[in-house]
């Protein structure tokens, strides 16, 4: 059997899940995500994928650490961003590679291919309004939030709530705490909506389910709670520590509806565990870092992975689609 990885090769976790792949008898074919930002032969010809000269038609599984996608290509110049000179075509290139990279995936798929995840299920996931009503879906509390381009409704939001933090409607940045020097600039979200959300406090958790399966959960642990421990510099420097916490069953089952109704198969989701006792949910990862947690810990998250892609873990379809109101079925 062989299998696909696309990623880079410099990628620890890559390197991780390849080692137990082999292990499990398959052969990995690590497929670059910037194979054609270097220009490597990439081709199809009549509905077969070629990859540096190489039939990669017959993958039947595939774990998809990082997928392409376009993006404004811009550079650092006197402390600010700009885009190249030549952005335009710089963009339109990286669109087309993207899209090249997708509809080979999405066709794998068509065909049987276990993708861990679905590019689709990994593309729809940035959009956080969508995750945070999956959540709600499942049962999971999630914290109070209101999305919007409206100064108004966001002061009012905050004069209820008081302690507020925002984010970008994508993904991709840093949570930040809405402060009066933030409230001064408010008239800027009228260029496009915002999430805001109440600030939870309590034990940051990352939990890792694989299939239909929890095999990671811990609390990280740093000298200082950070509004977002993705900018504390003791985790991103790798000196974080973690302590194993059990999941209450119906936690558990939360986490296992909430990935299921957004398509994916091996999931990292955000938990606070507030001092109180609440597990208020925060977010899916489609892609989650782990590493760290399994070489101090243990815990078989790359095994995991590796046993997906190859068929040897049971995997959890999504949700069915409900039918619709006044449709057949209703008594």
């Amino acid at each position: 059997m062989r299998v696909g990885i696309l990623g880079t090769d410099d990628d620890l976790q890559v390197q991780a899940v390849a080692r137990e792949v082999r292990s499990l008898g398959a052969e990995d074919v690590l497929i670059r995500s910037d194979a054609l930002d270097e220009g490597l032969p990439f081709s199809e010809l009549d509905g077969r994928m070629h990859y540096r000269g190489t039939d990669v038609e017959d993958l039947e599984g595939f774990y998809l650490r990082s997928v392409p996608a376009a993006y404004a290509p811009y550079v650092e110049k006197d402390d600010e961003l700009v885009l190249y000179e030549d952005w335009f075509e710089r963009y339109m290139q990286e669109r087309e590679r993207a899209a090249f990279f997708i509809a080979w995936l999405l066709e794998l798929q068509a065909k049987g291919a276990r993708l861990i995840n679905p590019p689709h299920a990994a593309s729809v996931l940035q959009y956080k309004p969508f995750q945070l009503n999956a959540l709600r879906r499942a049962g999971a509390r999630v914290p109070r939030t209101l999305i919007s381009n409206d100064p108004d409704a966001v002061r009012a939001f905050r004069a209820q709530v008081k302690d507020v933090i925002y984010k970008p409607v994508t993904g991709g940045a840093i949570t930040r705490a809405l402060d009066e020097e933030t409230l001064e600039a408010l008239e800027a979200v009228r260029g496009a909506p915002v999430i805001f959300q109440e600030r939870i406090g309590g034990d940051d958790l990352r939990v890792m389910l694989a299939g239909d399966q929890i095999v990671s959960s811990v609390a990280i642990r740093t000298p200082d709670q950070h509004l977002d421990f993705r900018d504390d510099p003791v985790y991103s420097g790798g000196a974080a520590t973690y302590e194993e916490v059990r999941l209450p069953p119906e936690v558990e089952a939360q986490c296992r509806k909430a990935a299921r109704s957004c398509g994916l198969v091996f999931a990292g989701l955000d938990i606070k565990r507030t001092p109180s006792g609440e597990w208020v949910f925060l977010e899916l990862n489609s892609s989650p870092v782990y590493l760290d947690v399994e070489l101090k810990l243990g815990h078989p998250i790359s095994r995991a992975i590796a046993e997906l892609v190859v068929g040897r873990r049971k995997v959890v379809s999504p949700l069915p689609d409900p039918l619709p109101r006044g449709g057949e079925g209703d008594s």
